[in-house]
């Protein structure tokens, strides 16, 4: 598996990831509702976003996108055909990584509240905790960066 920055021609793929999930899935008119559109996706990378891609035996499998200035990982998608092969932890840890260096010391997501929602679980197993902050249907979880002590000031 190769995790890579992405590139403006990466944005299709992106958008074929986010269509075939099964869990949090948006149709095109809610996700442009929303702003997340291809027209966007230029200028979240000209914004500094951390976008990448993870490519498995030749195809796109899944895509992370992390906002540094609000210290969020604000999407983490794998298609399903990929689902159980180490994409999504992969994708995490890139993330993740990036952001703690980008000097964030605390880390957010969030993700659909519903309690079958195996995110839920995914993001636990990696150390992440809810906040049980719910808003418009979604929790927040929260992760520290594992570097820092608690001595440090």
């Amino acid at each position: 598996m190769k995790i890579r920055k992405a590139r403006l021609g990466d944005v299709g793929a992106i958008f074929a990831i986010r269509s075939r999930v099964r869990e949090n899935h948006l149709s095109a008119s809610e996700l442009a509702e929303r702003g997340i559109t291809k027209a966007a996706f230029g200028k979240w990378l000209a914004d500094g976003y951390g976008i990448w891609l993870a490519d498995l035996d030749g195809s796109a499998a899944g895509f992370a996108i992390a906002i540094p200035s609000e210290a969020t990982l604000w999407a983490l998608f794998v298609d399903p055909d990929f689902e159980g092969r180490g994409v999504g932890a992969a994708l995490l840890r890139t993330a993740e990584d990036w952001l703690f260096a980008q000097g964030c010391d605390d880390i957010s997501l969030t993700t659909g509240a519903d309690p079958k929602n195996r995110a839920h679980g995914f993001y636990e197993m990696h150390g992440w905790h809810s906040t049980g902050d719910v808003e418009n249907d979604d929790v927040e979880y929260i992760k520290s960066n594992p570097s820092l002590s608690l001595f440090d000031f």
